[in-house]
């Protein structure tokens, strides 16, 4: 009797040595965008407000056990899917934070010159790191389509141009933006008009400046013909 209580303790004492040197379960975490790759977004600076720089939020998906403190995410530019050169772009390093399975972090796009007469694109990609694998292979990439190109908008029509803003010019459609600032999502005879009126006030005052009258390509000075 003795004899198997001394072997009963030997095997829970083997038992108990074998469990300290057993690593304690983690499961892997997966990072992949909250956009699906065949997605393109379209950043227009011209809509935005003539804005020179943008800082373009980027959302991204964790699946996982919590995390119980924040982790550096591996974001890189794929070179095969990108045409921008690194003047329109600063990649930040992200982090994802701790105790959420969503968060977000911003790309600054920059605004050249260039950007009016052609569309440059960014592919943003994830890779996997010490801290994430990779999540479902259609999240992984991001695409960008950038410029900031002008078109003369639907809304502009013959009435408008009769009673409101004039003439359609490109360069008219840039200062109404730049004196206005119109939210362009949401567009009604009232809020043209008190557009018209905001780019009316900024062509008066830009013509009692030092800077001189406002202008249109051809020389013109730039007008329109709401009253008020």
């Amino acid at each position: 009797m003795k004899r198997y209580l001394y072997l009963a303790l030997c095997l829970l004492g083997m038992i108990g040595c074998s469990t300290d040197n057993i690593d304690l379960y983690q499961s892997d975490g997966y990072i992949s965008f909250v956009n699906k790759e065949a997605d393109t977004l379209m950043i227009s600076f011209f809509l935005l407000g003539n804005l020179q720089e943008y800082d373009l939020p980027v959302a991204v998906r964790f699946t996982g056990d919590p995390l119980l403190e924040k982790e550096a995410i591996s974001l890189s530019v794929n070179k095969e899917g990108t045409t921008a050169d690194t003047k329109f772009y600063d990649l930040p390093q992200p982090e994802f934070q701790a105790m959420s399975h969503l968060d977000t972090f911003y790309v600054k796009l920059k605004n050249f010159p260039e950007l009016q007469q052609k569309t440059v694109t960014i592919c943003l990609e994830l890779a996997e790191n010490e801290n994430f694998k990779l999540g479902d292979r259609y999240y992984r990439r991001m695409h960008l389509k950038i410029n900031d190109n002008v078109a003369k908008p639907s809304w502009w029509t013959p009435d408008v141009e009769t009673y409101y803003l004039g003439g359609y010019s490109d360069k008219k459609f840039r200062e109404l933006m730049t004196a206005a600032q119109p939210d362009l999502s949401k567009v009604d005879e009232g809020l043209i008009r008190t557009w018209a009126l905001k780019l009316k006030y900024h062509l008066e005052e830009r013509a009692s400046s030092p800077l001189g009258p406002v202008t249109e390509v051809d020389g013109s000075l730039m007008s329109v013909p709401v009253r008020g």
